[in-house]
């Protein structure tokens, strides 16, 4: 992180201790504290922190460090130690909440495993086989990107490097190839009925359920939810219709038709990046890629 980046950082803060003290004085005289529009201030923290840093973890508990100072009246050193052990430690002792974690680490755990046997590759080049062209590939990412259910991350990680070598050849631009593959993991997975967001969702309307004194089984609640998610469903179903109809419009058309005709694939300004990530997710050696390796792990986790 530059010093640049870290003044503004200090210089945030600083300015919210005050902003903190100044509203915590004018709290009303029956105890309670209003602090209104200042409220909003913890989020919007922790999201512009966000674009600076580049830091989301840390932009997370700076914002929960500044929804302390606001609470106990801009005193920074009791407002840290409040962060660690009342809203860190103690949201992270939670039974519920460290039941969430464990079920986000086990879809994590059997992410690395299904990559690793090569499962959900088989998968993908046995739909690859099926296409000859451009409009082919796009259906071919869109059918891996729903397959690929289960988290948002793992979808970009499997699908991304997957079907690169197939939309290539095919001239699909990397603009839409993106488009496709965004466009399917976080809404398939928010939506899926076992995924690493679902601990997330079930723990967000068990919280506001409990606020308003209604006994249901969340679980039930979520699926109910399921239709209702109307973003999700309509950001899937776009993609496929796009895919199909191959109507594009705006800088994707121009994207489209660039990789058509030149068969430049990024445009001229745009800059690659390759995570780590990708290359911890690669096949084991010596493995023989087959689609059971991804069917049969994830029918038993269901």
């Amino acid at each position: 992180m530059s010093k640049k980046r870290l003044l503004i950082i200090i210089t945030i803060i600083l300015t919210l201790c005050i902003v903190s003290f100044t509203a915590y004085a004018q709290s009303p005289e029956d105890g309670g504290v209003n602090f209104g529009v200042i409220s909003l201030l913890p989020p919007l923290l922790a999201i512009v922190l966000a674009f600076i840093t580049k830091q989301v973890l840390l932009s997370l508990f700076l914002g929960v460090f500044v929804g302390a100072l606001l609470l106990y009246g801009g005193n920074p050193f009791y407002a840290f130690l409040r962060t660690l052990d009342e809203y860190l430690l103690g949201s992270a002792s939670d039974s519920w909440n460290a039941a969430i974690l464990i079920f986000t680490l086990s879809i994590g755990g059997m992410i690395g495993v299904v990559s690793k046997m090569g499962g959900t590759k088989a998968i993908a080049e046995a739909l690859a086989k099926k296409t000859k062209t451009a409009r082919g590939a796009q259906i071919v990412t869109w059918i891996l990107g729903v397959l690929v259910f289960f988290d948002d991350y793992a979808n970009t990680l499997i699908v991304g490097p997957t079907m690169r070598p197939l939309s290539d050849k095919m001239k699909v631009s990397r603009e839409k190839l993106s488009y496709i593959i965004d466009s399917t993991a976080a809404p398939i997975a928010g939506m899926a009925l076992v995924s690493t967001w679902v601990g997330y969702e079930i723990g967000v309307m068990r919280n506001a359920y409990e606020a308003i004194g209604v006994s249901e089984n969340i679980y039930f609640v979520f699926l109910k939810s399921i239709p209702y998610t109307f973003y999700n469903i309509i950001a899937i179903l776009l993609v496929l219709v796009l895919a199909i109809t191959q109507k594009e419009i705006g800088p994707m058309y121009h994207a489209e038709r660039r990789a058509r005709l030149t068969g430049k694939l990024n445009s001229d300004t745009a800059k690659p990046m390759a995570s780590d990530e990708v290359s911890k997710m690669e096949i084991q050696e010596g493995i023989k890629l087959k689609a059971s390796n991804a069917i049969i792990p994830i029918l038993t986790l269901v």
